[in-house]
């Protein structure tokens, strides 16, 4: 099959990642913004265990790919039959990740929390004063009986 990603695409699902390598690099150079070239060379960075430069080439096909259903995808062993946008393909990579990405449809409000109030000075000890009860209410007089 000739087309762009090949023969890269076939080197890596024969399991000849380095040659592969070789042949996505070249791509890329060629086509910088392609969603094809983008992901293939994220797939190659992520097969090598280089998760950080996968994911950041996984972020540009999130934003390239979004309407871009490719013939192949690696993920699924050959034809993309339901149609599958590499902006699909990528954002799964990304949240097998733990990765978020605005082109994934993910949604982060950053909810600042109010400073607390600052806290009032107590207010200065009072010196103990000396005080006197108060004086005892004065006798109610008695009711007198009318019988």
């Amino acid at each position: 099959m000739v087309g762009e990603g090949h023969p890269g695409y076939d080197e890596f699902k024969a399991g000849n990642y380095q040659a592969a390598r070789a042949d996505f690099q070249e791509d890329i150079s060629q086509r910088p913004g392609s969603p094809i070239a983008q992901f293939n060379m994220g797939d190659s960075y992520h097969q090598a265990g280089d998760v950080g430069q996968a994911d950041g080439m996984f972020h540009q096909v999130a934003a390239s790919g979004k309407n871009f259903a490719p013939d192949e995808i690696l993920e699924l062993g050959g034809a993309n039959r339901d149609n599958i946008t590499a902006n699909a393909m990528a954002c799964r990579h990304l949240h097998e990740d733990h990765q978020l990405d605005a082109n994934c449809g993910d949604q982060m409000i950053a909810v600042a929390a109010p400073a607390p109030a600052p806290a009032e000075a107590p207010p200065p000890p009072v010196e103990a004063e000396a005080t006197t009860p108060p004086p005892a209410p004065a006798p109610m007089p008695r009711k007198q009986d009318r019988n």
